[in-house]
């Protein structure tokens, strides 16, 4: 997959998401401590964004940054379900929990 296709999935699953949780740009912004700038031009596919960053948007927006940048084809199938932020916020902290314990079991057996 080329980078250009990458920023073309970003920005269409970014503005889906925010459009979902009635975020402006500005308010994902100041949600995400980005600017909104960054935003516009992530949106606009004029800039690609960091890991960090796209872990930030991501966070405000209940999702992962892996759904972030999959195809409209598998973006589509989270627009059609069901919308519950209550239930995608569980869904991003279970993520980001089990992560963590991953990677201090990781760590551990690494030492």
């Amino acid at each position: 997959m080329t980078q250009a296709k990458l920023r073309q999935n970003l920005s269409s699953n970014i503005k889906m998401h925010r459009k979902r949780l009635s975020l402006t740009q500005e308010k994902l912004a100041e949600k995400s401590g980005l600017s909104a700038q960054t935003i516009n031009d992530i949106e606009g596919c004029r800039t690609w964004v960091s890991d960090k960053s796209l872990v930030k948007i991501s966070e405000v927006l209940y999702t992962t940054p892996s759904d972030l940048l999959l195809s409209k084809d598998f973006a589509e199938i989270t627009e059609n379900a069901p919308f519950n932020a209550d239930l995608l916020r569980l869904k991003s902290q279970l993520s980001n929990n089990l992560n963590a314990q991953i990677d201090t079991i990781f760590n551990e057996w690494m030492k």
